[in-house]
């Protein structure tokens, strides 16, 4: 065993070919939080996995460099999300969850919290319940994990006749939630998306998060 190489458990949130060699993957690990690094793959070797969106996976990454770029070695996926790619929508809301957490994970003391909750997420977004439910509770724990006053302050904004719709699906279990929509091309927005829209104005209003939900 290599003693500058440290292996590490990272979940990959966005990847971008820098050259012809190289992959640069940010991703959110429980040990370093949100980071990035260099990944050498060669196009003709059929062989060594290649990095896949939102997949989990064990890495090596040189010991004196945690807390800057730095290249990973020995990409090993522990789980992967074939699914998500699949399905526009599911798609859509995984990449709006993974750019809120891009943008607002860079100065988080103790990630290991947040980062079960996207593997938990995005396990969810693979598993096909509705994204826009998946979204709107991955955002609301991750408030309150951060000590944000959602419990209190969002709820008591929530106008009365939602109140009930809100505790229904923030309270019950993905596996146990049916979508209302009836019609894909409806113009109305279902409950988890109005509350999602609200929760969201909630954030830039009262937060200094970074949210942008458009598509």
């Amino acid at each position: 065993m290599n003693p500058d190489l440290w292996l590490i458990e990272i979940t990959v949130l966005k990847i971008t070919q820098t050259s012809e060699h190289f992959l640069k993957l940010d991703y959110i690990s429980p040990l370093n939080g949100l980071n990035y690094g260099l990944l050498r793959f060669s196009p003709k070797n059929k062989k060594a996995p290649r990095p896949d969106l939102f997949d989990t996976a064990e890495v090596n990454i040189e010991l004196g460099n945690v807390h800057k770029q730095h290249f990973l070695k020995d990409f090993s996926p522990i789980k992967q999300r074939p699914a998500i790619g699949k399905n526009y929508s599911r798609l859509d809301y995984a990449c709006r969850f993974a750019r809120f957490l891009l943008e607002n994970l860079s100065s988080v003391p103790d990630p290991k919290e947040l980062y079960q909750l996207s593997k938990q997420s995005l396990d969810a977004f693979n598993s096909g319940y509705p994204p826009e439910t998946i979204l709107l509770k991955a955002l609301y724990r991750f408030l309150k994990i951060e000590g944000f006053p959602v419990e209190n302050n969002w709820w008591q904004s929530i106008p009365q006749a939602k109140k009930n719709q809100a505790q229904q699906l923030l309270n019950t279990p993905l596996s146990e939630i049916q979508t209302t929509r009836v019609d894909k091309d409806a113009l109305t927005q279902s409950p988890a998306e109005s509350l999602l829209a609200h929760l969201a104005q909630w954030i830039r209003q009262e937060t200094e998060l970074r949210l942008n939900l458009k598509k």
